[in-house]
């Protein structure tokens, strides 16, 4: 038996889940918005996509097999959200694009400084998550509120 239409707009795009029962969506106007592609192990990333698609955002996993997307249009995506070191492989890539990224990290070493130096506009959060800091920081870089334009940040 389907569940409901709880309160979701015909005319907008949303991500629909359910709950205790209960099928309700999050509406977003997902035309203007760009997505978030996220480059980490499969199953971080399958979290990282709920979380997200719960706080509106559209997503884009992608396996570390696979690489970057040949015809990649960095207009898009809003962010990268990356794992270091699992995803350290692509980081010269997305660089390339310039786009706001999200480096995930187990600690600080010489090595992920060094990559920080090298972005424009980059912020490193350490494992493990704090899940609402995460989506503030989220929301803060696909709105262009975020404190960091040029360089990096210690979240």
């Amino acid at each position: 038996m389907p569940l409901p239409n709880v309160g979701c707009a015909k005319n907008r795009a949303f991500s629909r889940y359910t709950l205790r029962g209960y099928q309700t969506c999050i509406t977003a106007d997902m035309s203007a918005q760009k997505r978030i592609l996220i480059v980490d192990e499969h199953g971080f990333s399958r979290v990282c996509s709920a979380l997200l698609a719960q706080a509106g955002y559209g997503t884009e996993a992608m396996p570390f097999t696979k690489g970057l997307p040949q015809t990649m249009d960095a207009n898009e995506y809003g962010l990268v959200v990356v794992s270091y070191p699992y995803g350290a492989a692509f980081l010269d890539e997305i660089k390339k694009y310039n786009l706001p990224t999200i480096i995930l990290s187990d600690n600080i070493d010489g090595n992920l400084m060094a990559i920080l130096n090298e972005f424009d506009n980059s912020y490193c959060m350490i494992k493990p998550l704090d899940y609402e800091r995460f989506r503030f920081l989220v929301k803060q870089v696909m709105t262009g509120d975020s404190s960091v334009h040029g360089g990096y940040g210690v979240v």
